[in-house]
């Protein structure tokens, strides 16, 4: 494989035989090199060696189409070849804003969910706690395992810090703390987790714990992790928190700089947000966010085989989504939309116009796109600016994107008596010839 790709690289026909050897060589020592040093480096710097990397590395052959992918809601086998990212996750979903499916693998498979738990521990405390609550951390809660924010027994914490400690580094120290705060215990905390993912009709979510640790009953989604995720990005407090590089924290015992296990953030253009996640059931796990051009995509990785890969497969899906998804207009405000006939007059119109923008995310991959404008035969006098006339809609296939009202541009009051007389000898007139006026050109 490496040989065919370097033998088909522009630089060789200059080569000799020996050199493009000791070419292939290099090659093949620089690549086992950096793959070592994936192991050993932090994720934000794995995460960039490895997507530049890939650009001239071996071609994976694993992202393949699978029978349970889906693109824009038809599965990816009906579509023409090279239309479905090419990934390799176990499962996963894109999301526009609207929370339309772009692309989907197992959408609505239950699976463990490891820390990506917390975007839920964090909603809930949100909706139930203020944020310049005092919290003291119990011995308990310090003896965390796993992944935490090293926070220490006797430290008091604010809520809002330790909303940051729980979605930068990942504390499971924290979650613990929060729960027992909101909750009163572990258990409340985790009920009102299940009435909150209740109410937001996650059918196929379902917590045990607030941190994300393995645990029977503990599962979710690629469908439902994308709801759930659009939600608290909706949020302006979680939202500034899942997009945290770092940020300080003190408990009493002098302040502590954390760091986001996110490499997205900073890496991928645009990057939100928003969690990450691992466990022996769950696997390598991330929902990554990106905003480009007033829309933000959502993707959710769940079962990569390692963590550089989920943060490729992320990355992968929000290019791909941002190549096939975008806002765009299709009639600016006050546009003229027509003109409709004031039966009150003669051969008199009030002009009709787009009372605001129409615009709307488009998926390039739903088909056509189509326009319609709906007006009235006439209209009587009075007419008000602004009146509404009719409607503009725009529909891609069976799927409704946008529908705006058409107003009238100007005003136009009823005709007085002597006009009305006048008006009523000349349709007199003309229904007694046979007369009408010509037709003008729109």
């Amino acid at each position: 494989m490496v040989l065919m790709r370097f033998a088909n690289h522009p630089i060789a026909p200059r080569c000799t035989f020996r050199r493009r050897m000791l070419a292939v060589a290099a090659y093949c020592y620089i690549y086992r090199t950096v793959h070592s040093l994936l192991k050993v480096l932090n994720s934000r710097a794995l995460v960039v060696l490895y997507l530049a990397f890939s650009l001239v590395g071996p071609a994976s052959a694993s992202g393949i189409v699978r029978p349970d992918d889906s693109v824009g809601g038809i599965p990816a086998s009906a579509r023409a070849a090279g239309e479905a990212p090419d990934v390799s996750m176990r499962a996963g979903f894109l999301s526009a804003p609207d929370g339309r499916e772009l692309w989907s693998r197992s959408a609505d498979e239950p699976r463990a969910m490891a820390s990506t738990t917390k975007i839920m521990t964090a909603v809930v405390t949100l909706e139930h706690a203020e944020l310049d609550e005092d919290v003291k951390i119990e011995e308990r809660t310090a003896r965390a395992g796993e992944s935490y924010a090293d926070l220490r027994a006797g430290e008091t914490y604010t809520v809002k810090e330790l909303l940051e400690a729980l979605i930068v580094p990942s504390g499971n120290d924290a979650a613990r703390a929060l729960a027992t705060h909101v909750g009163g215990t572990e258990q409340g905390f985790v009920a009102m987790m299940n009435e909150k993912a209740q109410e937001l009709g996650l059918s196929e979510t379902e917590f045990s714990n607030s941190h994300g640790l393995d645990a029977a009953g503990h599962h979710t989604s690629p469908r439902d992790l994308a709801t759930l995720s659009d939600y608290a990005m909706k949020n302006p407090e979680f939202r500034r928190i899942a997009g945290l590089k770092k940020t300080t924290i003190d408990g009493g015992n002098g302040p502590r700089t954390l760091e986001s296990r996110n490499a997205l953030l900073g890496e991928v253009v645009g990057a939100t947000g928003i969690k990450t996640g691992w466990t022996s059931d769950a696997g390598f796990c991330i929902v990554g966010s990106a905003t480009r051009h007033d829309s933000e995509l959502i993707a959710v990785v769940l079962g990569a085989s390692s963590e550089a890969e989920r943060f490729s497969q992320s990355t992968e899906l929000l290019e791909w989504g941002f190549e096939h998804y975008g806002r765009q207009e299709f009639a600016s405000a006050d546009e003229t939309m027509g003109a409709v006939p004031v039966a009150d007059y003669l051969d008199r119109d009030v002009g009709a116009v787009l009372e605001g923008v129409a615009s709307a995310g488009v998926f390039d991959l739903d088909g056509d796109i189509s326009e319609d404008i709906t007006l009235p035969s006439s209209v009587q006098a009075p007419v008000e600016v602004g009146q509404r006339l009719g409607t503009y809609t725009v529909r891609q296939g069976d799927r409704l994107l946008t529908q705006v009202p058409i107003v009238a541009a100007e005003a136009i009051s009823k005709p007085g008596i002597a006009e009305r007389i006048w008006i009523s000898i000349v349709r007199g007139w003309r229904r007694a010839t046979g007369w009408e006026p010509a037709a003008t050109a729109p």
